[in-house]
């Protein structure tokens, strides 16, 4: 059987341009697989590529300085940002607030069980989450800046009641941390905490 191990700088090589990428991570680099984002960076860096990524993670990734997130805040590099928790990456924030991306703050358990939903090939997420706040579509639509313009939920109605329909997209790649991981891509995340495992 094929071995699927190879390196950060590997695993980085193999994302493509335009590429929607969802993402773990929970802060100060609890299941962060900052390897894979510094290879990425270290790339965009090299050769401008990739460049134009959607980025899609349910909690705060970073350091508030380098890692995390902060590592793909650069002009070029990412096109949207699709986050539950902005916090630990004050260079995104930077890039959202001049416009230089198209921003969205969803709730972090929308994005994830979206992420759940397209997985499944299902119609999107139908939940009463965010009725009434800033991402209902009647209120913003969890839109940041003015860069971001599409809706990304639409109000619908089911059996009388009003709900939130959170639309699919296409996820191109995942970058997940674990602390070990077999020759066949299986993920362990059994000891991570605190940013202690090894295997990304």
């Amino acid at each position: 059987m094929h071995a699927k191990v190879m390196t950060a700088a590997a695993a980085a090589a193999l994302v493509k341009d335009g590429a929607t990428i969802a993402l773990t991570g929970s802060g100060g680099g609890l299941l962060e697989a900052d390897a894979v984002f510094s290879a990425l960076e270290e790339r965009f860096f090299a050769s401008g590529s990739p460049r134009d990524l959607t980025l899609v993670h349910a909690l705060g990734i970073g350091d508030g300085d380098r890692r995390g997130t902060n590592r793909f805040a650069h002009e070029g590099m990412v096109r949207r940002t699709i986050g539950g928790h902005w916090g630990w990456s004050p260079r995104m924030q930077a890039l959202a607030r001049d416009n230089r991306i198209e921003a969205y703050c969803l709730p972090a358990g929308v994005i994830s069980h979206l992420l759940r939903e397209i997985g499944a090939g299902r119609p999107g997420l139908f939940t009463h989450v965010g009725l009434g706040t800033f991402v209902d579509p009647r209120f913003g639509g969890g839109k940041v800046n003015a860069s971001a313009r599409d809706a990304l939920g639409e109000l619908t109605h089911i059996d009388g009641r009003e709900y939130l329909r959170y639309r699919p997209f296409p996820v191109d790649i995942g970058i997940i941390r674990g602390t070990y991981a077999d020759v066949d891509g299986n993920l362990s995340c059994v000891e991570e905490r605190g940013g202690a495992g090894r295997a990304q």
